[in-house]
């Protein structure tokens, strides 16, 4: 029996690995599991929908034969959605394809079978970052460091008024490509170095750091992004996260807040100082969500910290409720009732910022895409030859953007102090 060939290398990346690519991908973001995926609305470049965003005037109570109120109008306004790019590399060497093409297709396959699982993993831990990013590619923000190898993480997500927070440490990762510097000029003190290794235990005496290659004295005002991924605006690389999206200022969408005030999610913050969550804080957000849209949040996501803290007072309260289902295979949420009358399930997600509680309503959440994740194969192969090397690589893409059709419809609690 004939070993496998490139042709039927690409056949098997194309027939066997795509649909568990996208699978894996789309079910292991957690957030992805409850939103709409709209690929109708997009031209291959953006959507544009446009939103409700003002009443009419033109209503009024009158006395007998009194003047009709003057007539007015709803106000509308165009949401612009750009899609943007994200790619995952993967290859294999000349020797091992030489190797299956003369019978010995096990071991073809098997090197296949991990590099497949392993770019999978990569892509969706970096896209589930960028879900709950500020969608200018920041990861965590530098402090002054004289050191030419070691950079120490400064102080990072709401509450984290010492140290930068773990879900910042933890997705900067051994092996990953980063530059440090501006949103505005991401590699001005490094670019494209490899993380070496990184250390430090979160406390204010030993920050978290990570060491990379030579770089100038980074200061507060320095950023770390992964390798390519900074900048915002025009420069936006990245889906807009729900950081930006669960906001009350800044233009999004190309809808700004300041023009028409119901483009605004609802904040309860206490200006970077802790406090221990309670029920009634919960439910101050989602009332006022409420209040603000007409819609109900049916979905809360949290910090690890945060979950146990809630969980906690639950069991102080001796009201540990029943669980709730969650979709995509989760397992169970804690439930949490707002006064809406529907139960919204409490769970966590590793890269939700610290010390916050975000609360979603997620049927006004899509993520918009030119198609789900697929290979690059124009020219008629997955499989195409590195040059000047014994190497074959191959290339998964996916053009996207998150977003929301009613900013009012979410809202976040911060400044929670975690167990």
């Amino acid at each position: 029996m004939a070993g496998a060939t490139r042709t039927t290398a690409d056949a098997a990346l194309q027939e066997d690995y795509q649909p568990l690519v996208r699978e894996q991908i789309n079910n292991d973001c957690k957030i992805l599991t409850y939103v709409e995926k709209n690929t109708e609305d997009t031209d291959g470049r953006r959507a544009v929908l446009s939103l409700h965003v003002g009443r009419s005037g033109g209503v009024g109570s009158r006395a007998e034969q009194g003047t009709l109120p003057t007539r007015g109008s709803q106000d509308f306004a165009e949401q612009r959605v750009s899609l943007y790019s994200h790619y995952g590399r993967g290859s294999v060497t000349g020797q091992l394809i030489k190797a299956a093409d003369s019978g010995k297709s096990a071991a073809f396959i098997k090197a296949l079978d991990f590099e497949m699982k392993a770019i999978t993993n990569d892509l969706k831990r970096d896209y589930n970052r960028q879900l709950w990013g500020t969608s200018d590619g920041k990861i965590a923000q530098a402090a002054l460091t004289t050191s030419s190898l070691q950079v120490n993480l400064a102080n990072g997500d709401s509450g984290a008024t010492t140290v930068a927070s773990d879900v910042q440490f933890r997705q900067l990762e051994q092996n990953m490509l980063v530059d440090i510097g501006t949103v505005a000029a991401p590699t001005l003190k490094l670019a494209a170095s490899e993380i070496a290794r990184t250390g430090g235990s979160g406390t204010s005496a030993d920050p978290y750091w990570i060491e990379v290659g030579a770089v100038a004295t980074t200061t507060g005002t320095d950023f770390i992004f992964r390798a390519g991924n900074g900048g915002s605006g025009a420069s936006q690389k990245e889906v807009t996260g729900l950081q930006t999206i669960v906001d009350s200022t800044g233009t999004l969408h190309n809808v700004n807040p300041t023009t028409y005030n119901v483009w605004a999610a609802t904040e309860n913050s206490n200006s970077g100082t802790n406090r221990q969550i309670s029920e009634t804080l919960m439910a101050t957000v989602v009332q006022t969500i409420n209040i603000a849209s007409g819609t109900w949040p049916n979905l809360a996501v949290t910090h690890h910290g945060v979950f146990r803290a809630y969980a906690n007072l639950l069991l102080g309260l001796k009201r540990f409720n029943d669980t709730v289902q969650l979709k995509g295979g989760y397992g169970q949420g804690i439930p949490f009732v707002g006064g809406g009358g529907n139960t919204i399930p409490v769970v966590v997600d590793r890269d939700c910022p610290a010390n916050s509680m975000y609360f979603l309503n997620t049927d006004h959440l899509t993520e918009f895409m030119a198609s789900d994740w697929e290979f690059m194969e124009k020219d008629g192969a997955v499989l195409s030859r590195l040059e000047s090397t014994d190497e074959y690589q191959f290339t998964l893409f996916k053009y996207s953007e998150f977003a929301t059709d009613r900013r009012a419809a979410h809202g976040k609690l911060l400044d929670l102090t975690s167990a």
